[in-house]
Protein backbone atom coordinates (compact mmCIF):
# COMPACT_ATOMS: atom_id res chain seq x y z
CA UNK A 1 0.00 0.00 0.00
CA UNK A 2 1.23 3.58 -0.91
CA UNK A 3 -0.11 6.79 0.64
CA UNK A 4 0.98 10.26 -0.78
CA UNK A 5 -0.06 13.81 -0.59
CA UNK A 6 -0.88 15.78 -3.68
CA UNK A 7 -1.19 19.75 -3.51
CA UNK A 8 -0.98 22.68 -5.67
CA UNK A 9 0.10 25.99 -5.03
CA UNK A 10 -1.63 29.22 -6.13
CA UNK A 11 -1.14 32.98 -5.68
CA UNK A 12 -3.95 35.19 -3.92
CA UNK A 13 -3.03 38.42 -4.56
CA UNK A 14 -5.05 40.15 -1.92
CA UNK A 15 -3.59 38.33 0.81
CA UNK A 16 -0.21 38.77 -0.03
CA UNK A 17 -0.66 42.45 -0.06
CA UNK A 18 -2.41 42.51 3.28
CA UNK A 19 0.53 40.88 4.67
CA UNK A 20 2.68 43.25 3.03
CA UNK A 21 0.83 45.74 4.58
CA UNK A 22 0.65 44.20 8.06
CA UNK A 23 4.55 43.97 8.12
CA UNK A 24 5.63 47.38 7.11
CA UNK A 25 3.29 49.38 9.20
CA UNK A 26 4.25 49.50 13.06
CA UNK A 27 3.67 51.88 15.81
CA UNK A 28 6.08 54.44 16.59
CA UNK A 29 5.94 55.77 20.37
CA UNK A 30 8.29 59.03 20.43
CA UNK A 31 8.50 61.96 22.68
CA UNK A 32 9.49 63.91 20.05
CA UNK A 33 6.65 66.55 19.46
CA UNK A 34 4.77 66.26 16.36
CA UNK A 35 5.39 70.37 15.59
CA UNK A 36 8.04 72.84 16.70
CA UNK A 37 7.65 76.12 18.50
CA UNK A 38 5.05 78.40 17.17
CA UNK A 39 3.83 75.49 15.06
CA UNK A 40 6.64 74.98 12.43
CA UNK A 41 7.04 71.41 11.67
CA UNK A 42 9.25 69.50 13.34
CA UNK A 43 13.05 68.75 11.86
CA UNK A 44 12.45 65.28 12.32
CA UNK A 45 10.09 62.80 9.96
CA UNK A 46 8.74 59.34 11.42
CA UNK A 47 11.70 58.26 9.15
CA UNK A 48 14.30 60.08 10.77
CA UNK A 49 12.73 59.15 14.17
CA UNK A 50 12.82 55.60 13.47
CA UNK A 51 16.58 55.38 11.92
CA UNK A 52 17.65 57.36 14.86
CA UNK A 53 16.00 54.78 16.91
CA UNK A 54 17.57 51.62 15.33
CA UNK A 55 20.76 52.76 15.30
CA UNK A 56 20.51 52.52 19.29
CA UNK A 57 21.86 49.29 18.84
CA UNK A 58 25.75 50.74 18.37
CA UNK A 59 24.95 52.35 22.04
CA UNK A 60 23.61 49.54 23.80
CA UNK A 61 26.84 47.73 22.53
CA UNK A 62 29.13 50.69 23.75
CA UNK A 63 27.30 50.72 27.42
CA UNK A 64 27.96 46.67 27.56
CA UNK A 65 31.80 47.21 27.66
CA UNK A 66 31.06 49.39 30.97
CA UNK A 67 28.97 46.30 32.18
CA UNK A 68 32.18 43.78 31.27
CA UNK A 69 33.55 42.00 34.40
CA UNK A 70 36.67 42.62 33.33
CA UNK A 71 36.30 46.32 33.54
CA UNK A 72 33.97 46.59 36.26
CA UNK A 73 36.09 43.72 38.74
CA UNK A 74 39.33 45.95 37.74
CA UNK A 75 38.11 49.13 39.12
CA UNK A 76 38.15 49.32 43.20
CA UNK A 77 36.74 52.54 44.39
CA UNK A 78 35.52 52.86 48.00
CA UNK A 79 33.78 56.03 47.83
CA UNK A 80 30.15 56.60 46.21
CA UNK A 81 31.34 60.11 44.93
CA UNK A 82 34.35 58.15 42.66
CA UNK A 83 32.47 56.12 41.13
CA UNK A 84 29.90 58.43 40.45
CA UNK A 85 32.59 60.95 39.03
CA UNK A 86 34.37 57.75 37.06
CA UNK A 87 30.78 56.64 35.31
CA UNK A 88 30.79 60.10 34.51
CA UNK A 89 33.78 59.92 32.51
CA UNK A 90 33.09 56.86 31.01
CA UNK A 91 29.55 57.57 29.28
CA UNK A 92 31.57 61.41 28.57
CA UNK A 93 33.62 59.20 26.85
CA UNK A 94 31.62 56.93 25.26
CA UNK A 95 29.71 60.29 23.79
CA UNK A 96 32.38 61.38 22.57
CA UNK A 97 33.20 57.74 20.85
CA UNK A 98 29.67 58.31 19.30
CA UNK A 99 30.02 62.09 18.02
CA UNK A 100 33.35 60.66 16.20
CA UNK A 101 31.87 57.89 14.23
CA UNK A 102 28.52 60.01 13.72
CA UNK A 103 30.97 63.44 12.20
CA UNK A 104 32.93 60.86 9.96
CA UNK A 105 30.16 58.56 8.65
CA UNK A 106 27.94 62.14 8.01
CA UNK A 107 30.98 63.13 6.27
CA UNK A 108 31.41 59.97 3.59
CA UNK A 109 27.19 60.25 3.39
CA UNK A 110 27.82 63.91 2.22
CA UNK A 111 30.87 63.45 -0.04
CA UNK A 112 29.53 59.78 -1.07
CA UNK A 113 33.36 58.62 -0.29
CA UNK A 114 34.44 55.68 1.90
CA UNK A 115 37.38 55.27 4.00
CA UNK A 116 39.72 52.33 4.04
CA UNK A 117 38.32 50.31 7.05
CA UNK A 118 39.39 46.50 8.54
CA UNK A 119 41.68 44.89 5.81
CA UNK A 120 41.65 47.85 3.81
CA UNK A 121 38.70 47.26 2.42
CA UNK A 122 36.12 50.43 1.66
CA UNK A 123 33.48 51.50 3.81
CA UNK A 124 31.06 53.88 4.48
CA UNK A 125 30.46 52.86 8.18
CA UNK A 126 33.77 53.45 9.81
CA UNK A 127 34.00 52.46 13.64
CA UNK A 128 35.83 55.17 16.40
CA UNK A 129 37.90 51.93 17.22
CA UNK A 130 38.83 51.75 13.62
CA UNK A 131 40.06 54.84 13.72
CA UNK A 132 42.08 54.60 16.79
CA UNK A 133 43.47 51.76 15.22
CA UNK A 134 44.87 54.04 11.71
CA UNK A 135 46.48 56.59 14.26
CA UNK A 136 47.74 54.33 16.98
CA UNK A 137 51.58 55.00 15.33
CA UNK A 138 51.38 58.58 15.82
CA UNK A 139 54.17 59.79 17.74
CA UNK A 140 54.33 63.15 18.61
CA UNK A 141 57.98 64.50 19.43
CA UNK A 142 58.69 67.77 21.65
CA UNK A 143 61.92 69.78 21.14
CA UNK A 144 63.00 73.29 22.04
CA UNK A 145 59.81 73.82 22.73
CA UNK A 146 58.46 73.24 19.02
CA UNK A 147 56.07 69.92 18.41
CA UNK A 148 56.65 67.64 15.36
CA UNK A 149 55.33 63.87 14.14
CA UNK A 150 57.87 62.16 14.24
CA UNK A 151 57.00 60.45 10.87
CA UNK A 152 54.54 61.47 8.24
CA UNK A 153 51.00 60.80 8.11
CA UNK A 154 49.98 57.87 5.78
CA UNK A 155 46.93 58.71 3.21
CA UNK A 156 44.59 56.84 4.93
CA UNK A 157 45.51 58.81 8.31
CA UNK A 158 44.72 61.84 6.02
CA UNK A 159 41.77 60.71 4.99
CA UNK A 160 40.23 60.12 8.77
CA UNK A 161 41.61 63.24 9.63
CA UNK A 162 39.28 64.68 6.54
CA UNK A 163 36.97 63.24 7.60
CA UNK A 164 37.31 64.75 11.23
CA UNK A 165 37.25 67.99 9.71
CA UNK A 166 40.34 68.30 11.04
CA UNK A 167 44.35 69.68 9.86
CA UNK A 168 47.22 67.54 10.39
CA UNK A 169 48.32 70.31 12.42
CA UNK A 170 45.99 68.88 14.90
CA UNK A 171 48.98 66.79 15.95
CA UNK A 172 51.49 69.73 16.34
CA UNK A 173 49.11 72.63 17.59
CA UNK A 174 48.97 73.63 21.06
CA UNK A 175 46.05 75.67 20.61
CA UNK A 176 42.41 74.69 19.09
CA UNK A 177 42.37 74.02 15.34
CA UNK A 178 40.62 76.14 13.70
CA UNK A 179 37.71 74.64 11.44
CA UNK A 180 38.58 74.59 7.70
Amino acid sequence: MLYGVVGSLRERAEVLEASRQEAGCFVLLTNVPPAGPEGSPTPYDGKEILLAYKDQHGIEQNFGFLKDPAIVNAIFLKRPERIEALGFVLVVSLLLWRLIESQMRRHLAQTQSKLPGWDNKPTNRPTSFMLATKFETILVLNAAGRRFLAHPLSDVQHAFLDALGLPPSVFTQLNRPQPP
